[in-house]
């Protein structure tokens, strides 16, 4: 049986106000032979909507399976929701400047 390790990722701060929180999404990834591969919860492997292919990446020595992981499963998030020009199709909320 596969070991299905999990990984936390921000894909929005909080903006400083009181109400936002800020969210994060959960990944799921396994690591066999130094390639890490993206999957759901349960374990099947997880493929590109272009292509088909799996969700990989071959591991360098000393690279981190968290941060490559965190970073594959922002892209993947990104890409479900369609923005990969992520944070313009949100509400930004400027500071409020004293004075008029």
């Amino acid at each position: 049986m596969r070991d299905i390790r999990q990984v936390t990722c921000i894909t929005k701060n909080p903006s400083g106000g009181k109400d936002d929180m800020g969210s994060c999404e959960v990944g799921f990834y396994t690591v066999e032979g130094g390639l890490l591969t993206m999957t759901d919860a349960d374990g099947v492997p997880l493929r590109d909507s272009n292509n088909g292919e799996r969700i990989t990446h071959r591991l360098a020595p000393g690279e981190s399976e968290k941060a490559i992981a965190s970073r594959l499963t922002l892209k993947i998030i990104r890409t479900s929701r369609g923005d990969e020009m992520a944070g313009f199709s949100r509400r930004i909320d400027y500071p409020k400047w004293g004075g008029a």
